[in-house]
């Protein structure tokens, strides 16, 4: 008995929401950055064989092929957030190091240079 195309897309991008770990890949966004993004993007597990048991091999292929695709995007997505709130963080330090640099130098004055 085989589904349909639209009913196998859900179930996989059901699945592959389901099985991706959110939370990895929000940290991995946020300590690796731009490498974290990338890795998120490149790094693509396979469904469980276990989901394609008594499935026909029409089933399988447009299952993993579903499957990844929102594996990817989930990824990316908490990835991208994770490095975004790095990103956040980073101009919040580089503001506030400009800042107290700016204060110190004018209550030197003039006379530092």
């Amino acid at each position: 008995m085989d589904l349909n195309h639209q009913q196998i897309q859900i179930t996989a991008e059901r699945d592959a929401g389901s099985d991706t770990n959110k939370l990895i890949w929000f940290v991995v966004g946020l300590a690796l950055s731009i490498i974290g993004l990338l890795a998120a993007y490149i790094y693509q597990q396979d469904p469980p064989a276990s989901r394609f048991f008594e499935k026909s091999e029409e089933y399988s292929l447009f299952y993993t092929d579903a499957y990844k695709a929102k594996l990817r995007s989930v990824q990316v997505k908490y990835a991208l957030f994770g490095f975004l709130i790095t990103a956040v963080l980073f101009i919040i330090y580089i503001v506030f190091i400009f800042s107290i640099y700016s204060r110190m130098f004018r209550l030197i004055g003039n006379d530092f240079f």
